[in-house]
C-alpha cells in the first residue's frame, strides 16, 4: 500500500500530567475524538477520549486536575520494524501508536490515515476488476467463473467458437443443465464442486471439439465452494498440448489470486439474511432509496431487524463514509432527550458542561441519524425535529444561534403511527415529512421460507463462538419452521444460542427445543356450526366477529393485525367494510 498508514502530526498527542482544561482546549482546536497520551520519555501510556473528558466535566469534575485519572490504558501499540496492520482490522480501535525499538512514539495511526489507506486499496482492487475483464475479453483460451452451485457468472467470448453458443447466452446457466443439453461433457466445474479439489478433464463439445479443462474451486472459511475458476484449452490438435498445459497452470494461479481479491471487495455483509420474495423486495427498495437523501420510515414489529435495514441504507449511500448514529427515543428520559439530540450551550442548565456540548444531530453531520422508536418522541421535540427536516439547522438548548447540519434522518417504529396521528399524539406534518419512503419489514411468520437460512446462519455463529459444532434434525427444523415467532428474528437468534449452549449432542432434536415450540404456541379452536347457510355469508360473519373483537380488545389496527396473523392494511380494509359502513 503506497499511502503511509501512520502520521507524525502532533495534533494527536497530549502529555501525561496536563490538566483537564488543557485537554478540552486540545480537543477544541484539533477536532479529534481521542488523543494519545505520552510521558516525558515520549512513550505512549494510553488514550484520552473526548467522551470521557466531557462526562467528567458534566459530572462536576474540575478542569484543573491532571488528566491521568481519565486515561484509558488500552492502546494498540505497533513496532515500526514489525510492519503495520491491515487498516480494515483497526475499526473502533483508533487512534493507535507506532513506536520504535525503545518503545518511544514515532507516529500515530488515526482515522484519517486509515480511511485514506482504505480508499487507495479499494481503487487498486477496482483496477484489478477492470484488468481481469480485459484479460477475459482478449484471451484466446476459454475462461469461466462459476458460483458454488455451478451457475456461470463470467465467461470469455471464445465460448462461441468452442461451444457454438454466444457467451451471453451461457451466463446464468448451470453447468449441469449444459451437460444435459449436450453443450459439452463432462463438466469440470461440476466435478470440482463435488470433490472440492482441482480437477482436469478432457471435454467433448457438441461441435466435436476436444478441450482440456482445468477447474479449481475456491472455498470459504467453512469449507464450502463459493467460486470455481476454469480454463479450457482446445486440444483437438495435440502437438502443442504439453506447452499449453504448463501455461494453463500459471494462468490458473493468477486468476485465482485476482478472483480472491475481487471476492473480498464484494463482501457487503449487513447481517441481513433472507431470500424470500418479501425480503428481496425490501432489499431492492432499501438499495434504491439509499441513492437519494429522502426520509425513510421503517415499520415493523419488535425484533424484525429495522436497525439492520437502516445500516444497509446508510452503508449503500453517498454518506457511507460519514457517521451512523443511533438513538432510541424511548430509552432516554424526556428531560435528557432534548439535550442529547440538539446539544446545549454553556450554562444552559444546572450541571451542564461549562463549555457546552454538541448534540447527536451535530455529530451526525455528513452522515445518518437513526431515530429508533420515533413514536415515543414527545410532542415538544416533534416540533424541533420538524424544523430540522425543513431547514436543515438546529438550535442548541439554551442557545439562539442556528447551526447548519447536513444529515439524513431515518426513523423506525413498531407502533401504529397512523393511529397516533389520528389520536393527536403524533404530529401529522412531521409524520408526512418522515414517511416519504415507508419500508415495511415483515415479521418472521410472513417469510417462513427464510427460517432455515437464518437457523443455519445463527448455528454457524454460535457454534464458532462456543466451539460446539451443532446441526438441526429435520424434525426440529419443522417445529422451528411452523412456530409463529412473536419475537421475530431476535427470538429465533436467542433460541438458537440457547440450544447450542445447552444441547448435549451435536444433533439438535425436538427435545432440545423450548416447551412453547414443542407443544405449539397456539391451541386450535374449532368453530361450532349449528345450521346450514351460504359459505360466503358464514365466512363474512366469522370475519366480522373476529375483526370486531380484535378492535375492541386491542384498540389498534396494528395490534389487531398481529393477533389475527394478517397484514395491518388488511385489518384497515375490514374495519372500513364491517365497522364503519354499518354492515355489522
Amino acid at each position: 500500500m503506497a499511502t503511509q498508514l501512520w502520521s507524525t502530526n502532533k495534533s494527536y498527542l497530549i502529555w501525561e500530567g496536563q490538566t483537564v482544561k488543557d485537554a478540552v482546549e486540545r480537543f477544541a482546536v484539533e477536532k479529534q475524538r481521542a488523543l494519545v497520551v505520552v510521558n516525558q520519555s515520549l512513550k505512549p501510556v494510553g488514550i484520552l477520549w473526548a467522551q470521557a473528558v466531557m462526562e467528567f466535566l458534566a459530572a462536576g469534575g474540575p478542569g484543573t486536575v491532571p488528566i491521568d485519572g481519565l486515561v484509558d490504558p488500552q492502546i494498540l501499540l505497533f513496532r515500526q520494524e514489525e510492519g503495520l496492520p491491515d487498516p480494515e482490522l483497526l475499526d473502533n480501535k483508533l487512534p493507535a501508536a507506532v513506536v520504535d525499538d525503545r518503545g518511544r512514539l514515532v507516529g500515530v495511526i488515526g482515522e484519517k490515515e486509515c480511511f485514506q489507506a482504505l480508499v487507495e486499496e479499494n481503487t487498486s482492487l477496482r483496477d484489478a476488476e477492470i484488468d481481469l475483464q480485459a484479460i477475459m475479453d482478449s484471451a484466446e483460451d476459454l475462461m469461466c467463473i462459476s458460483d458454488g452451485s455451478g451457475a456461470k457468472l463470467r465467461i470469455s467470448p471464445s465460448a462461441e467458437k468452442l461451444y457454438g453458443t454466444a457467451a451471453k447466452e451461457l451466463v446464468g446457466k448451470n453447468v449441469r443443465d449444459l451437460e444435459r443439453t449436450g453443450i459439452y461433457f463432462p463438466s469440470a466445474t461440476r466435478l470440482a464442486i463435488e470433490k472440492k479439489s482441482r480437477i482436469t478433464v478432457t471435454q467433448v463439445t457438441k461441435s466435436d471439439r476436444k478441450l482440456m479443462v482445468t477447474a479449481n474451486p475456491i472455498l470459504n472459511e467453512a469449507g464450502e465452494v463459493v467460486r470455481v475458476v476454469s480454463i479450457s484449452k482446445d486440444i483437438t490438435d495435440l502437438h502443442q498440448l504439453e506447452q499449453e498445459l504448463e501455461n494453463t497452470k500459471e494462468l490458473m494461479e493468477k486468476y485465482e489470486k485476482e478472483l480472491s481479491e475481487l471476492r473480498k471487495v464484494n463482501l457487503d455483509d449487513y447481517q441481513i439474511i433472507g431470500s424470500s420474495k418479501a425480503m428481496q423486495s425490501l432489499l431492492q427498495l432499501a438499495t434504491k432509496v439509499a441513492a437519494v437523501d429522502s426520509s425513510v420510515l421503517i415499520l415493523g414489529e419488535s425484533g424484525v431487524g429495522k436497525e439492520l435495514v437502516a445500516k444497509l441504507i446508510h452503508g449503500e449511500s453517498k454518506r457511507r463514509n460519514g457517521p451512523f448514529i443511533k438513538i432510541n427515543c424511548g430509552a432516554i428520559p424526556e428531560t435528557l432527550l432534548e439535550s442529547e439530540l440538539f446539544g446545549y450551550e454553556k450554562g444552559a442548565f444546572t450541571g451542564a458542561n461549562r463549555e457546552g456540548k454538541p448534540g447527536l444531530m451535530e455529530l451526525a453531520h455528513k452522515g445518518t441519524l437513526f431515530l429508533d422508536e420515533i413514536a415515543e418522541l414527545p410532542l415538544n421535540l416533534q416540533v424541533k425535529l420538524l424544523r430540522v427536516l425543513q431547514e436543515q439547522e438546529i438550535v442548541r438548548v439554551g442557545g439562539v444561534r442556528p447551526i447548519k447540519v447536513d444529515l439524513r434522518i431515518i426513523t423506525a417504529t413498531n407502533r401504529d403511527i397512523e393511529q397516533m396521528v389520528e389520536e393527536g399524539s403524533f404530529r401529522r406534518d412531521l409524520y408526512y415529512r418522515l414517511n416519504v419512503v415507508p419500508i415495511y419489514v415483515p415479521p418472521l411468520r410472513e417469510r417462513r421460507e427464510d427460517i432455515p437460512a437464518l437457523v443455519h446462519h445463527f448455528l454457524q455463529r454460535f457454534s464458532h463462538r462456543y466451539a460446539r459444532s451443532r446441526q438441526v434434525t429435520p424434525e426440529a427444523m419443522e417445529l422451528l419452521f411452523n412456530y409463529s415467532w412473536p419475537g421475530n428474528v431476535r427470538e429465533l437468534e436467542n433460541i438458537i444460542e440457547r440450544v447450542v449452549v445447552t444441547s448435549d449432542s451435536s444433533q439438535i432434536t425436538v427435545a432440545d427445543l423450548p416447551a412453547e415450540l414443542q407443544h405449539g404456541d397456539r391451541k386450535t379452536k374449532k368453530v361450532v356450526v349449528n345450521g346450514i347457510i351460504p359459505l360466503k355469508v358464514a365466512t363474512e360473519a366469522v370475519e366480522e366477529q373476529l375483526i370486531r373483537r380484535a378492535m375492541e380488545r386491542y384498540k389498534s389496527t396494528y395490534k389487531a393485525a398481529r393477533a389475527l396473523g394478517i397484514n395491518q392494511s388488511t385489518v384497515v380494509r375490514k374495519v372500513q367494510k364491517y365497522l364503519k359502513n354499518g354492515t355489522g
